[in-house]
């Protein structure tokens, strides 16, 4: 997953549409799934952490200038979000390549769930006074959540800095 920073978490806690029981330390992208870990071999993790130890890539840009209510309230973007997509094929492919575990249809589209509940207020497009939401994301994280318990539990962090793998 991709966290956004601090500054950014503030921009999306302000939303009066985002829901102020979760904390901002919960919002995320989830760059792909890759298994349940609660259901997985106990080797599974051991070798996703060391795929990752040799993946390379550059650092590329989010930002979401729309509300959309699917089941959940979203951030989300009409922009194809190149960078996002080409980084979620290039990680796939390495781990693919490095024989780690990895599920089908693992690269969802980018987006930050800010409101699990849904609000039935449709689409709303962030307008002039709220430009769109969005940073450059430099780390990946791999994270563990814990359904139904609103908990993450960090397995490890990859900066990303240069070309691919």
């Amino acid at each position: 997953m991709a966290k956004p920073p601090p500054e950014v978490q503030a921009q999306i806690a302000a939303l009066p549409r985002n829901d102020p029981s979760r904390g901002v330390d919960l919002l995320h992208v989830t760059l792909i799934s890759l298994y349940d870990l609660h259901y997985a071999p106990p080797e599974w993790l051991p070798a996703t952490i060391a795929a990752l130890d040799g993946f390379a890539a550059p650092p590329f840009a989010l930002a979401f200038d729309r509300i959309e209510n699917r089941k959940a309230v979203t951030l989300r973007t009409r922009e194809p979000l190149a960078e996002a997509r080409a980084f979620q094929k290039a990680l796939v492919s390495h781990l693919l390549k490095a024989k780690a575990p990895i599920m089908d249809g693992t690269t969802p589209e980018p987006h930050i769930t800010i409101n699990y509940r849904g609000d039935r207020l449709g689409t709303q497009t962030l307008g002039k006074k709220m430009p769109p939401i969005g940073w450059t994301v430099d780390e990946i994280i791999l994270m563990e959540s814990i359904v139904g318990k609103t908990t993450h539990v960090e397995h490890g962090r990859w900066p990303l800095r240069g070309g691919a793998s």
